[in-house]
């Protein structure tokens, strides 16, 4: 077991922290425990801390610059990704706000506060429309686990759901009469989104098939004992939540027998969401909302756009667009100005 890996119990009141005052996932919480246990493993070869523990070693962290610099660079130096030195400093930006909060530190580092990770954002792959009905076409509705697949791709594909929200679903989120469905998002954080359409169809599907007669009347009626209402939606093996594994295996698994593709995931899926809403012409602060992006930056990596569409939007959009044509000039005669173009150029190559 490395030392980053040891139980370090000095940390707990910050890690208490971030679960209270941040909502936290326990994911979030176990990254963050192991970043900054590597950190003050660094600062602590530096001799920053003066070998102490806990408040007493921390109070010499204070201003101090070498740390940050030398911890990052330690993590590039080794082949450390853009994204994992981004989180690192993430989690010792936390860890040094939770110091100053409590005032074992009075000055935080400058380059903690104005520096940048320089994170690499790497735009997801996302499927086109006519490749999405294909592979949800795919799906066989006359047996148990083609009719639960297809409810999953469809939620994830339909609603934006990420992985860990889909296989965290209890049939208490859903509220079929309200059409509507509640998830769990990143730092505990709910989120309602509408249950329409296909999405709300494969549900219906798969629940009607799944659950007993009488409980499926009162379940489509809203009424929903809390027995029931803590059963996971999506089963793996009879009364056990699916695994995050199996749905990731499941949606390879038929993009591969579709079209040989490799790489589909679950959030390809999910981007695929966002990009075709922005596409079709929905807000980007609706598709944030729908995805439950805290910030607006995060939805931004969902507005890269086409050649086609910014030569198009352009050519809409501004009035000098088309040259000295009139406004009142069709398509038809940019096409015959063309041809006209061509027929002289000709005509000048044969004299």
């Amino acid at each position: 077991m490395g030392k980053r890996d040891m139980p370090n119990e000095s940390l707990q009141p910050f890690l208490d922290h971030l679960v209270v005052e941040k909502g936290a996932s326990a994911r979030t919480v176990e990254a963050y425990r192991r970043d900054v246990t590597f950190f003050l493993e660094t600062a602590r070869q530096l001799g920053v801390l003066g070998g102490g523990e806990g408040r007493d070693g921390w109070s010499g962290l204070a201003g101090q610059r070498d740390p940050v610099r030398t911890h990052l660079a330690l993590l590039r130096r080794v082949g450390r990704s853009r994204a994992t030195v981004d989180r690192h400093l993430a989690s010792i930006r936390s860890f040094y706000r939770f110091l100053k909060l409590t005032g074992i530190i009075d000055t935080v580092p400058d380059n903690l506060v104005w520096g940048r990770g320089g994170r690499e954002r790497k735009l997801p792959h996302d499927l086109n429309e006519r490749l999405l009905e294909d592979l949800l076409a795919l799906l066989d509705p006359a047996t148990a686990r083609g009719r639960r697949d297809r409810a999953m791709l469809e939620l994830i594909y339909g609603l934006g759901l990420r992985l860990a929200e889909l296989v965290g679903l209890d049939l208490a989120a859903v509220d079929l009469p309200g059409d509507r469905i509640t998830v769990l998002g990143k730092g505990s954080r709910e989120r309602v989104l509408p249950l329409l359409g296909c999405a709300a169809e494969a549900l219906v599907e798969h629940l009607e098939a799944k659950l007993e007669p009488a409980v499926w009347r009162d379940f489509r009626a809203g009424v929903v004992p809390p027995a029931v209402g803590r059963q996971p939606v999506f089963e793996g093996r009879p009364g056990r939540r699916i695994a995050r594994r199996t749905v990731q295996a499941r949606v390879q698994r038929y993009a591969e027998q579709l079209a040989g593709l490799r790489g589909v995931s679950p959030h390809t899926l999910r981007h695929s969401f966002a990009s075709h809403l922005l596409d079709g012409g929905a807000g980007i602060r609706i598709v944030q909302e729908l995805l439950g992006h805290r910030n607006l930056s995060t939805t931004q990596i969902y507005t890269h756009l086409s050649r086609a569409q910014v030569r198009d939007a352009f050519l809409r959009a501004h009035p000098r667009a088309r040259g000295t044509r009139g406004k009142g000039d069709s398509d038809e005669d940019e096409v015959d100005d063309r041809a006209r173009r061509a027929a002289r150029r000709q005509g000048g190559n044969g004299q």
